[in-house]
């Protein structure tokens, strides 16, 4: 005995159909994605290395925040959605130097002799996807795709 059921619903079919419109382009839910600042931690959640005396002695405004004196490199924060990948950065030159650190003298000297940087700048990685983050991302695409399969 054989038993064959055939379905042909417009419906099933077309529900199909944008699930697979929509994993093709997910530009909605990679600009959903964003990035933490005030924290003044790390993606995995380890604070920041605290500011040096020297850093201290400089700063003019916001002497109790890392990264922070007139909000530049947080202001520059952008992201670029595309269909299949988020690219997040700053148009900040120093913003490389804040995320990998950078030692003294790394970028050669001063027009006076002087090093640059002026001394040894720890990592302060701002950029990056922690675990929770990425649980947030998994949930945000699985709540797109749930939208698409339905129709919204």
């Amino acid at each position: 005995m054989q038993i064959k059921i055939e379905l042909d619903d417009a419906s099933v079919q077309a529900a199909f159909n944008r699930l697979l419109r929509a994993g093709r382009d997910l530009t909605p839910v990679m600009a959903a994605i964003g990035e933490r600042f005030d924290d003044e931690q790390s993606p995995e959640g380890k604070p920041w290395a605290p500011l040096s005396a020297v850093t201290l002695a400089r700063k003019r405004k916001n002497r109790d925040k890392i990264l922070t004196e007139y909000g530049h490199l947080r202001g520059t924060l952008a992201y670029r959605a595309g269909r299949q990948q988020i690219e997040i950065g700053s148009t900040r030159i120093y913003a490389g130097t804040h995320q990998f650190g950078a030692e003294q003298g790394a970028f050669g000297r001063t027009k006076r002799g002087g090093p640059i940087p002026r001394g040894d700048i720890p990592a302060r990685p701002f950029l990056g996807v922690s675990d929770e983050d990425r649980a947030e991302i998994n949930q945000a695409v699985r709540d797109f795709l749930v939208g698409a399969l339905q129709g919204r």
